[in-house]
């Protein structure tokens, strides 16, 4: 019977790997939960342009177009914030994508070195039970051949 004798490193291995692979979801994740909020407050600022030009149309009220642009420099500001966020939170997808591929790399040697230890195992035992099969048949051709005498 074949026993891997690392089969509990690569058991290790295959759940670092795992852990990898959740913690670039995660990563993942908050990197396009803060795209799609960047999204919102550009389509945000770009209601509040069309809602400046409305304004402007009508009678102009200096107040609300005061407002109106305190209010665009306000999302101004916020959208820069995110886009830093993004460029913080794509710097860990990058460095979790990086640990996850060499995590595959060490359990895809480990994988790999039991193959070849099964293979070595098959071989070894094909070469055994032909040994077998040969004693056999010798035991049998010298039986055949002392019951002929």
């Amino acid at each position: 019977m074949f026993k891997f004798e690392l089969s509990s490193v690569l058991s290790l291995k295959e759940k670092i790997e795992d852990t990898k692979k959740r913690e670039l979801g995660i990563a993942t994740k908050k990197k396009e939960e803060l795209e799609q909020e960047k999204s919102n407050l550009i389509g945000q600022k770009h209601a509040l342009h069309d809602e400046i030009k409305r304004s402007s149309a009508k009678e102009v009220d200096i107040n609300a177009v005061k407002s109106l642009n305190c209010y665009t420099s306000y999302i101004n500001k916020q959208i820069i914030q995110t886009e830093g966020h993004i460029v913080k939170v794509q710097k860990v997808v990058d460095k979790k994508r990086e640990e996850l591929l060499e995590a595959m790399k060490e359990r895809k040697i480990l994988d790999n070195l039991k193959e070849l230890k099964l293979e070595q195992y098959t071989q070894e035992a094909r070469k055994i039970e032909q040994i077998l099969v040969d004693e056999v048949v010798s035991y049998k051709y010298g039986e055949a051949r002392r019951s002929e005498e």
